[in-house]
């Protein structure tokens, strides 16, 4: 049969389901898009706030030129510091200075700000390490004791832990001193440099992180403790001891491991306190010497290194709970 003069049936369209990776791969572009979003308002808004406050605290030619200096001096200083220029040139010059990592040189000692910052943390780090090392061994047992030992041992380590986190870290500092250096004689009361320089400012900081891990760890397993697969668990003939440590510890530590990195960028502001105290020459100690100084080239570069510091040990603390915990991932997605 002839098929002239009569239309032909178009194909029926196909489509094409989405790819499910495309859509992953999609979000996480967002995801990633997002944090350096954040990263970089944060960083400007930070910079924003130096950069004010620090021309607030008083004029820095006077403390340069000194006392007995003459008005020409002032202003000759004032000239080579650029704050004869209007505040708005000024802060277009300290955003343009800060994009190249350009925070000048220090005004007391003639080096590099950043490289001055940057050098001192390294040791900041390693007080970090140590205390956050310190409230895992010490704060995860104590956090099981919490949760699964008897009445009294729950009031003893909830008190402990309570009184931990109430006593300042400047007022433990202070007794540590007295105990260890004053009366027993057997810790060095100020200084860094040797393994027990470090030892007393890692028990001031770590004071509250431990008890901080410690009620954690307490609420992680509260929450699946009646889990189906701990039941399955028991039932099988497992023992207490193994459901603990083989099911419900493991399946309650990513929200507390991400918990305990994203600790790192509370603990440097008592870390601040704690360099103070015990002359610890790292980057908080470094910070408040130059603002007495009023060296400000110092101030905003170190002022600078902890906060790039603190949102990126934020950004990472939620991608390793992401990573860890795969429900956290779908529930914001």
């Amino acid at each position: 049969m002839s098929t002239t003069g009569q239309g032909v049936a178009a194909a029926p369209a196909v489509v094409t389901p989405p790819s499910r990776y495309g859509g992953r791969r999609a979000r996480r572009a967002r995801r990633v898009a997002g944090t350096v979003a954040r990263l970089v308002l944060t960083l400007l808004g930070l910079l924003t706030l130096l950069f004010f406050l620090v021309r607030l605290s008083g004029d820095p030619a006077g403390v340069l030129a000194g006392p007995s200096a003459t008005p020409e001096q002032l202003d000759a200083v004032r000239t080579a510091l650029g704050l004869d220029q209007p505040l708005l040139v000024q802060y277009a010059q300290f955003l343009g200075d800060a994009v190249r990592l350009d925070f000048g040189t220090s005004v007391f000692t003639g080096e590099s700000a950043l490289g001055t910052a940057l050098g001192a943390l390294p040791a900041t780090l390693l007080l970090l390490v140590t205390t956050m090392v310190t409230s895992v061994v010490v704060g995860v047992p104590c956090g099981v004791l919490l949760d699964r030992g008897g009445r009294v041992t729950r009031a003893v380590i909830g008190s402990t832990m309570t009184l931990a986190q109430a006593v300042p870290t400047f007022v433990l500092g202070v007794l540590l001193v007295y105990l260890f250096a004053v009366r027993l004689g057997v810790l060095p009361a100020f200084g860094s440099g040797t393994p027990a320089t470090l030892v007393m400012p890692t028990l001031a900081l770590a004071a509250f992180a431990v008890a901080r891990t410690a009620r954690m760890v307490a609420a992680e397993l509260e929450q699946v403790e009646d889990q189906d697969f701990l039941r399955t668990a028991s039932a099988k003939g497992a023992s207490a001891r193994r459901v603990l440590w083989r099911h419900a510890l493991p399946n309650a530590s990513p929200a507390v491991a991400a918990a305990l990195v994203v600790e790192m960028s509370y603990l440097i502001s008592g870390a601040v306190v704690v360099e103070v105290l015990f002359a610890y020459d790292g980057i908080g100690k470094v910070l408040v010497d130059a603002i007495f100084a009023r060296d400000y080239p110092l101030v905003q570069a170190a002022v600078f290194v902890i906060g790039v510091f603190v949102v990126t040990v934020n950004i990472v603390g939620d991608a390793l709970l992401r990573m860890l915990d795969p429900r956290t991932a779908r529930a914001r997605a």
